[in-house]
């Protein structure tokens, strides 16, 4: 009886297959940005004259300065963390005849579209405690079964890169696809009053404008697991260890460690960027909602424009280098947004499009570098131990990318009990201050990354 690797020889996957790969990766970010980024919008909005929407669930602050919809999100996120490693290890450890990645894939795909639109469907349309049960049990939910397809879907791309060069142009273009979900999904202000001009009310036209998002991510998810063979283009390995031995073995590696520390701060300073983004339009540039969805048009566009010149940079100067100044340049960024508004010879919208601009080639660089870093220590793990676990180290990097979200999403509406109105805006203010603190941190954590040990290693097989 043949194996497996007899029946179908690795081949090197072309540039054609990794953009069919990325469709998955865009499909991903379409679902997942509204239960990331505008869970606080739609039942903590901003206070712009009358609310957006109804009161759902109880707005003000419980345990001191938390509240009800900061702690769901948070607990939510924790649970999404630590399914990550679960579920990488799982699926290292599996030898399913689809493959031990698209199976879990083709398993989780339509639960995850599904539930990417009931977190957004309250049982009332009055503040209930139902309501915020109703959010708790579907976020969970619609957490698991994106796990379910993000860990391995990430875990292939250490597979499908044969070399460090391959996986950097496929770190890139899946970063396109990823980008492309996110400017689309940042379109929903846009779409949300398309449907109100139709005659929708304002949480019916936020409700319609999440399930298309749903359909075409559906769409966009199922074309890699169809057209992509892992059993033709991955090695054929699984891993051995037990989960906490695999665990302990990534984390023994001291640069990853510092690597991840300097991502965990990072996302949770994005994320105040993502969630803050329609305050920071509404209440500091005083500029309509629709503005939001126009600066992040601007912003991704402009991000594409750099992409090219992000990837040939890489032999320049190294992937740490290109990294520390995405921190330096969101460090700039987060600064401008906190003085928004009170420096009277410089307009607010001027500052916001100095801001999009500059940003524009940080989440580039961001989008890129931080996927590659950590495709090549999970590979310089395969070569230096012989037992491939890069589910695991894609699930440590999807582990800290969650607790960051889970930090920012219970911390953010908290700032905003300090004002979050036009008369007193000064907590959407003070996230921004702590954008910058957060960005000086993580760059800080970054200089103690040595990237040429982990490039010493790669060599060898570079030079097979």
């Amino acid at each position: 009886m043949m194996s497996m690797s007899e029946t179908f020889p690795v081949q090197n996957i072309t540039p054609k297959r990794m953009i069919i790969f990325a469709f998955g990766s865009f499909g991903w970010s379409l679902l997942s940005f509204a239960p990331s980024n505008l869970i606080t919008y739609f039942y903590f909005p901003p206070e712009v004259g009358v609310s957006t929407f109804p009161v759902f669930i109880f707005q003000g602050a419980i345990i001191g300065v938390l509240t009800i919809l900061g702690v769901i999100a948070f607990t939510g996120r924790i649970f999404d963390a630590v399914t990550d490693p679960i579920i990488a290890g799982i699926s290292d450890r599996s030898k399913f005849k689809l493959g031990r990645r698209r199976t879990f894939m083709l398993i989780s795909v339509l639960p995850f579209a599904l539930f990417s639109v009931i977190v957004f469907l309250p049982l009332t349309q009055a503040e209930s405690t139902r309501n915020a049960v109703w959010l708790v049990v579907n976020l969970f939910l619609f957490y698991l079964f994106f796990t379910m397809y993000v860990i391995p879907y990430a875990a292939m791309i250490p597979e499908l890169g044969h070399t460090s060069k391959q996986r950097l142009l496929l770190c890139t273009i899946t970063s396109v696809g990823w980008a492309l979900g996110f400017f689309i999904g940042n379109s929903i202000y846009a779409v949300k009053a398309l449907f109100q001009s139709l005659g929708l009310n304002e949480v019916s036209a936020m409700q319609s404008g999440v399930g298309l998002f749903a359909v075409v991510g559906f769409i966009a998810c199922i074309i890699p697991i169809i057209f992509i063979d892992e059993r033709k283009y991955c090695e054929k390995h699984s891993s051995k260890e037990k989960l906490f031995q695999a665990l302990k073995g990534a984390l023994k590696n001291i640069d990853y460690v510092y690597f991840m520390g300097s991502t965990f701060v990072y996302f949770v300073g994005n994320l105040f960027l993502e969630i803050g983004i329609i305050y920071y339009v509404t209440l500091l540039m005083k500029l309509p909602e629709s503005m939001a969805s126009l600066l992040m048009a601007i912003m991704f566009i402009l991000s594409f424009c750099f992409y090219p010149f992000i990837y040939k940079l890489v032999d320049k100067f190294g992937k740490k280098r290109l990294l520390s100044w995405a921190f330096y340049l969101q460090t700039i960024v987060f600064a401008l947004i906190s003085i928004c508004g009170l420096i009277p010879f410089i307009s607010a919208k001027m500052i916001g499009y100095i801001a999009i601009g500059l940003t524009s080639l940080a989440i580039g660089i961001f989008g890129i570098i931080p996927t590659a870093i950590n495709s090549d220590i999970a590979r310089m793990d395969s070569i230096k131990t012989g037992n491939h676990k890069e589910g695991i180290f894609s699930g440590l990097y999807g582990f800290m990318n969650k607790a960051a979200i889970s930090f920012s999403n219970l911390v953010f509406p908290s700032f905003l009990l300090l004002g979050r109105s036009e008369a007193n805006p000064l907590g959407v203010r003070l996230t921004a201050v702590a954008g910058a603190v957060l960005m000086v941190i993580g760059v800080l954590l970054l200089k103690k990354y040595n990237e040429k040990r982990v490039n010493t290693v790669l060599a060898i097989e570079n030079a097979d």
